[in-house]
């Protein structure tokens, strides 16, 4: 018999399954979601879109799902509807200017990076470098939701493979590894083909899953208690 704690685990693990899919149809990466979301989970889906900064985005692939005849209930889509229209987060990619890092060596490193390129401040190579050193920062301070890593998917695609050239010639993969942030961004590739179904041609850097499984944890809301000390690795 499967205890409590298992139960309430697994049906964690299907609400998110179900959000997973309801991003990747808005993106374009699935046709339709799995299964039918029963109407209790209605809500829930849309506490998640909320809690994750992307309920413009997720009500676009609600929308898609009107298309199949899979509806919630019309309060709840009204009252989605009504926050989508104000939110940006499916039109508009946000602004990450350079951050300081937490870690004195990571930041010299990031600084000098920041400094050697000032060029490239406007370009989405650089606007994605800085991205996912915010991501990297927002995560050690438990910041950090899906909303940045739509911006890095959008940012990817608008890259599409041609990085602008750095000032020290090295490529995007380099920079990573210099500032200290390699490993990390692994971990985001594994969330952003889980959660969003980034393509791996499209991805900066090879996938780790058992970090990508952690970091996703922490973003759900999942990765509390004795896990947090563990960030001091990152």
């Amino acid at each position: 018999m499967r205890t409590f704690v298992t139960v309430i685990i697994a049906l964690i693990f299907k609400m998110q399954k179900l959000f997973f899919e309801l991003i990747r149809v808005a993106l374009g990466r699935l046709d339709c979601v799995d299964r039918a979301p029963l109407e209790d989970e209605w809500p829930e889906l849309y506490r998640m879109a909320q809690q994750q900064g992307v309920v413009a985005t997720s009500y676009q692939g609600v929308e898609k799902l009107f298309e199949f005849g899979l509806r919630g209930p019309q309060d709840l889509m009204l009252d989605w509807m009504s926050e989508a229209e104000n939110s940006f987060d499916a039109d508009v990619i946000d602004s990450y200017p350079p951050v300081v890092m937490r870690n004195p060596l990571k930041n010299v490193r990031w600084q000098k990076v920041v400094d050697q390129n000032q060029d490239l401040h406007a370009t989405p190579t650089m606007q994605l470098l800085s991205l996912l050193v915010t991501c990297h920062e927002q995560f050690v301070y438990g910041m950090l939701t899906l909303r940045p890593l739509l911006d890095a998917y959008r940012l990817i695609h608008r890259i599409d493979g041609h990085f602008a050239a750095f000032a020290n010639g090295g490529s995007m993969e380099q920079q990573l590894k210099g500032i200290g942030i390699y490993k990390f961004t692994q971990a985001v590739m594994w969330v952003m083909g889980e959660s969003m179904g980034l393509e791996p041609a499209l991805m900066l850097c090879a996938p780790l899953e058992p970090k990508g499984r952690f970091l996703l944890a922490d973003i759900m809301g999942e990765g509390h208690g004795w896990k947090h000390w563990l960030k001091k690795l990152w």
